[in-house]
């Protein structure tokens, strides 16, 4: 069937329907970002999966869903795996900014957005060091 035999057949509605259906599911999922309201995990320090962040700039992912990150200064940062731009697991620490490799999405480490990708701002939880255990928690 040709496109006007389509068109004649199904009707402009068809076509209207099939564009926002595709219109929908091309756009950016910015409010599908899981929200993580019950995490509560403690790592020690000390062990081998966590040695990069004895150094200042760099990070680990933990169980793919979380962030641990070491800032410039020394602080133990902690954010959701998750981008709110879309969801994707990408989220990384890069120049003391949480960043997402996909869109470019960046915000502060506080969670704050800092571009129209990160409008939707960013997921932080909250750490707390007791010698060589961390604790991250909502």
């Amino acid at each position: 069937m040709n496109r006007k035999e389509f068109l004649k057949q199904f009707g402009g509605g068809a076509v209207l329907a099939l564009t926002v259906g595709c219109l929908g599911g091309c756009m950016g999922a910015s409010d599908t970002s899981p929200v993580i309201s019950d995490l509560d995990m403690t790592i020690d320090l000390t062990d081998s999966n966590y040695a990069s962040l004895q150094n200042n700039g760099s990070y680990v992912v933990i169980d793919n869903q979380v962030v641990v990150a070491r800032t410039a200064s020394g602080e133990l940062v902690a954010a959701t795996r998750t981008c709110s731009h879309e969801p994707r697991k990408l989220i990384r620490l890069r120049n003391d900014r949480w960043y997402c490799s996909e869109h470019g999405a960046q915000f502060t480490l506080s969670g704050t957005g800092l571009n129209s990708e990160a409008s939707n701002g960013l997921q932080v939880f909250q750490t707390s060091q007791n010698g060589n255990q961390l604790r991250i928690f909502s």
